[in-house]
C-alpha cells in the first residue's frame, strides 16, 4: 500500500519555499548595508521575485492544507452519518444497500462488495470486472483470514471483516482503478467504515434473533392461554354442595390443575400439580385434565379407586416417557349425603376441617412415578360446618421477602378459620392470607384452591 504522510499536492511545497524567502532576505539586507549600484539593483529585483515566488508557494501550500482539512472533515461527517443511519432500526437489504452505497462515495471507490460466507450477497458501483474481484478476494481470504483490514492486488483493493465474533463470516472489499491506488491515508477511514458497517450488521443480527424470539413467545402466550383456558370453568351449580375453585399461575400459565365432573346425585372432583412450570408443564396440565375428563364421564357409577387407574393408565406411558410426574388428589362426592371418597396420590396440602382439623395423607406415590399401585381410600362424611380443603404447594410454600415459607402447619391452622364460612368466602380468606404474608414477593409457584363445603352456596 502507498504511504503518504501528508496530502500528495502540498509534500515538500512549503519548506522550499521558506528557504528560498530566506535567501531573498538575505539578499535585501546585503544591498541595504551600501550605496546601491546596478548590481544591487539586480540583486533587489531578484529578491522582489524569490518574495513573491515564495509568497505565492505559501498561499498555495495553505488553500491546499485548507482543501485537505475540508476534505478531511468531509470525511468525518461522511462516516458519522453512516454510522448513525438506521442504528435501532432492522438495518435490512435496503439499508445495507444504502450504507454500501455511502461507503462507495466516501472512498471514492469504483466498486464495493458485500460477502457472507464466501459468496456475494450485495454489488454497489459498476459491475466491471466482477468475476476477477471475486477471485481476487476468495483468494485473499484463504491467506489471510483473520486480517481485520489489508490491501491487496497492488493496493486497488482493500478488504475488511465485519463482526468477527458473528455466527455468519461477512467482509467487505472496496475496489479502486489502477491510477487511483489506495494509501496508507485511507486506512483509519475505511476502517471506520468497516466498523460503522459492522455495527449495523449486528443490529440487523440481534433485530433478526429479537423477532423470532418474540414470534416464539407470541406463540408461547397463545399455547399457554390455550392451555389455561381449559381449567377455567365454573364448579358445577348444586343445592346440596357449596363448592369453590380458583387456580393462579406463577407465570402466564402453570401446571397446576383443577376438575369437575358430575354424575347422578354425585360431583366428581380433581386437584393436581404437574411437576415443573411454564409451557410444557401447561402442555401437560391440558392432556392431565382432559384424561380426568373422560374418566369422570366415561366412569361415573364406578368407585373413585377404578376412576383414579383409569386416569393413571390413560397419563402413566406419558408421563414416563418425558420423566415427569402428576400430584393428583381423585375424589367425589354424594350431593344428598355428603359423603366424600377421595384418593391422594402425592398432594398436598389436603386439609380437612371438621371438629378437628386432619391432613389427609398420600396414600400412592404421585402419577407417572409408580404405576399399578392400589391407592388407599379416605371417606368422612361432611357435616354442615366441616370443609374438605384441597390446595397446592404454591400457597403452602410462598415465601415472603426474607424467604421465610407460609407454611404446611400455617396453611393447617388457617383451615380451622373455615368453620361457619361458605366456600368462596373461606377461598378469599386464603389467598388474603398467603398474598398478605408475601408483601409484594414474587409467587414462587403456581398456586391452586378447591373448597368443599355442604349447603346451598352462600356467596
Amino acid at each position: 500500500m502507498r504511504t503518504d504522510e501528508t496530502d500528495p499536492r502540498t509534500a515538500g511545497n512549503a519548506p522550499a519555499a521558506i528557504g528560498s524567502l530566506d535567501n531573498a532576505l538575505d539578499l535585501l539586507a546585503s544591498a541595504a548595508t551600501r550605496s546601491p549600484s546596478a548590481e544591487d539593483h539586480d540583486r533587489a529585483a531578484l529578491a522582489e521575485r524569490v518574495v513573491r515566488d515564495a509568497v505565492a508557494e505559501l498561499q498555495a501550500t495553505q488553500l491546499a492544507l485548507t482543501e485537505a482539512l475540508i476534505a478531511s472533515q468531509d470525511r468525518q461527517l461522511a462516516v458519522e452519518a453512516l454510522a448513525r443511519i438506521n442504528v435501532r432500526g432492522a438495518a435490512g437489504d435496503d439499508t445495507l444497500s444504502l450504507l454500501l452505497d455511502r461507503a462507495l462515495s466516501i472512498t471514492d471507490s469504483r466498486q464495493v462488495l458485500f460477502f457472507e460466507g464466501r459468496e456475494v450477497a450485495l454489488v454497489r458501483g459498476d459491475h466491471g470486472d466482477l468475476g476477477a474481484h471475486v477471485s481476487l478476494v476468495r483468494a485473499a481470504l484463504e491467506d489471510a483470514p483473520d486480517d481485520a483490514v489489508r490491501a491487496v492486488a497492488s493496493d486497488t483493493a482493500v478488504i475488511g471483516v465485519l463482526d468477527p465474533d458473528g455466527a455468519t463470516e461477512q467482509h467487505i472489499a472496496f475496489f479502486r482503478s489502477a491510477d487511483r491506488p489506495f494509501s496508507t491515508i485511507d486506512v483509519p477511514l475505511i476502517e471506520a467504515i468497516v466498523s460503522a458497517i459492522g455495527i449495523m450488521l449486528a443490529f440487523r443480527e440481534l433485530h433478526r434473533h429479537e423477532f423470532e424470539r418474540a414470534a416464539v413467545e407470541r406463540e408461547h402466550q397463545l399455547a399457554s392461554v390455550l392451555a389455561q383456558s381449559v381449567i377455567s370453568t365454573e364448579p358445577p351449580p348444586s343445592a346440596d354442595v357449596d363448592l369453590y375453585a380458583r387456580t393462579v399461575p406463577a407465570a402466564l400459565t402453570g401446571g397446576d390443575l383443577y376438575v369437575f365432573g358430575r354424575s347422578t346425585g354425585a360431583i366428581w372432583f380433581a386437584v393436581g400439580d404437574v411437576a415443573g412450570k411454564g409451557l410444557p408443564a401447561a402442555m401437560l396440565m391440558t392432556r392431565a385434565v382432559a384424561a380426568c375428563r373422560i374418566a369422570f364421564l366415561t366412569r361415573p357409577d364406578d368407585s373413585v379407586v377404578d376412576v383414579f387407574q383409569r386416569i393413571e393408565d390413560e397419563l402413566f406411558d406419558h408421563l414416563d416417557d418425558v420423566g415427569v410426574f402428576i400430584t393428583l388428589t381423585v375424589g367425589v362426592i354424594r350431593e344428598d349425603t355428603g359423603e366424600v371418597s377421595l384418593v391422594n396420590a402425592g398432594h398436598s396440602p389436603v386439609v380437612f376441617s371438621g371438629t378437628e382439623v386432619e391432613a389427609v395423607k398420600a396414600s400412592v406415590p404421585p402419577v407417572g412415578v409408580i404405576r399399578g399401585r392400589v391407592p388407599r381410600v379416605w371417606t368422612t362424611v361432611l357435616g354442615v360446618d366441616d370443609t374438605l380443603v384441597i390446595g397446592s404447594d404454591g400457597l403452602a410454600e410462598q415465601t415472603d421477602p426474607d424467604g421465610e415459607q407460609f407454611g404446611y402447619d400455617r396453611f393447617t391452622e388457617l383451615c380451622r378459620s373455615a368453620r361457619g364460612l361458605s366456600s368462596t368466602d373461606f377461598g378469599r380468606i386464603v389467598f388474603g392470607a398467603v398474598d398478605g404474608f408475601a408483601r409484594g414477593a414474587a409467587p414462587s409457584d403456581d398456586a391452586t384452591l378447591m373448597v368443599i363445603r355442604r349447603g346451598r352456596t352462600l356467596a
